[in-house]
């Protein structure tokens, strides 16, 4: 019998959390002893700041959920469930500031046994990330011809996607001075920014459109009914030269102001590397004719979270009892290499057969799932 499944049936679900609270906070303030990790001390005053470095995505992913886990600031949110009365039901959410650096993000073991719903959802989201849901955006064009016919009204209940990364790295959208709708492809002006001048350090792209992102009155009557603003922010990208030969190794960082650290982070970074990052790096060789190698990947977050529902097996069964389980393996000393996908394994070409399959049905059927 597994550590957390005999707690569960000795203690219970509450008290197994707040066990598997404090193992990690051990784990993470041994960590910070040993210097392989960073962190404020716990506040009532403000969330704590973290900062890891790990070579791989499994090794910065979990060393990360567990400081988090371990010295976050606990805090009940509106995605957390509750009764008709407006109780909580679950564990709160554990909330942090985190910098999570990552040294090789396409390095191996590159996949983790427990992401949450597995492997299947990152072919989806590269494919996404390169614009194949566009089309389920709102078309900017015609919210633009409603905004200047007085007729916003008619659309600003659509519960079409208001916007994608895509669409706002790719096709960002402003007003000429002529009032009609452009856009402006910032991948391409990152490329060109570090052509033109391989030292740049203003070769960024940004999400943040302050007309629509606040969703506030100062737009007067252009306030949409239900909206979500981006949580990603910003990518900031840097070449260095390359100190073991030719070319250069390029850099990213990004920046998020929330964040799922379960069930998003991991198909975020597979997404945005695969589907963005290599879009520059490729660009970037064929105009400067030189090697471009892939550096590192800074990930920068306002608001990391562990939501308390995720680990409460009252509601989610056997996925939080394993990821209560996984909690005190690892505080336990137990190698990381024991709960990650290695390569050259049958459940490793299993897993990368099935992200190649389902990246390739989502170009090839754009509109699955989609409610018309």
């Amino acid at each position: 019998m597994s550590k957390a499944k005999e707690m569960l049936e000795r203690i219970g679900p509450l008290e197994t959390f707040k066990e598997a609270r404090k193992v990690a906070k051990e784990y993470a303030y041994n960590l910070r002893s040993e210097g392989k990790i960073s962190f404020s001390d716990p506040s009532p005053r403000c969330h704590p700041s973290i900062h890891v470095v790990r070579r791989t995505l499994p090794e910065v992913w979990e060393a990360t959920i567990m400081a988090v886990l371990g010295v976050g600031q606990e805090v009940h949110t509106h995605y957390d469930p509750t009764t008709k009365e407006g109780d909580y039901t679950s564990f709160p959410s554990i909330e942090a500031t985190v910098t999570m650096h990552i040294e090789e993000p396409f390095g191996e073991p590159r996949f983790h046994k427990h992401y949450l719903g597995g492997w299947m959802g990152f072919g989806d989201y590269k494919a996404e990330i390169e614009g194949v849901k566009d089309p389920w955006m709102i078309s900017p064009t015609d919210v633009a011809d409603k905004m200047k016919t007085g007729k916003f009204d008619e659309v600003k209940g659509d519960e079409r996607w208001n916007y994608t990364y895509s669409q706002r790295f790719r096709a960002y959208p402003f007003f000429d001075l002529n009032g009609d709708l452009k856009t402006a492809n910032q991948l391409q002006s990152v490329v060109d920014n570090l052509v033109r001048n391989t030292t740049s350090r203003s070769a960024q792209c940004v999400t943040w459109d302050p007309r629509w992102d606040h969703n506030d009155e100062q737009l007067g009557p252009f306030k949409w009914d239900s909206y979500h603003s981006p949580c990603l922010q910003r990518f900031w990208f840097r070449l260095i030269d390359n100190p073991e030969g030719e070319g250069y190794i390029l850099n990213v960082n990004g920046h998020w102001r929330s964040r799922d650290l379960l069930k998003a982070v991991p198909t975020n970074i597979f997404g945005i590397t695969e589907g963005m990052h290599e879009e520059v790096r490729r660009g970037l060789i064929e105009k400067l004719g030189v090697p471009v190698e892939r550096g590192s990947y800074i990930d920068i977050n306002d608001s990391l979270h562990l939501y308390g529902h995720y680990l409460d097996p009252r509601l989610q069964g056997l996925d939080a009892e394993s990821y209560l389980e996984d909690i005190f393996r690892i505080a336990a000393g137990e190698p990381i290499e024991e709960r990650c996908i290695l390569p050259d394994t049958p459940m490793y070409e299993m897993m990368m057969e099935d992200i190649a399959a389902e990246y390739k049905h989502r170009v090839e059927n754009p509109n699955y799932g989609r409610d018309l």
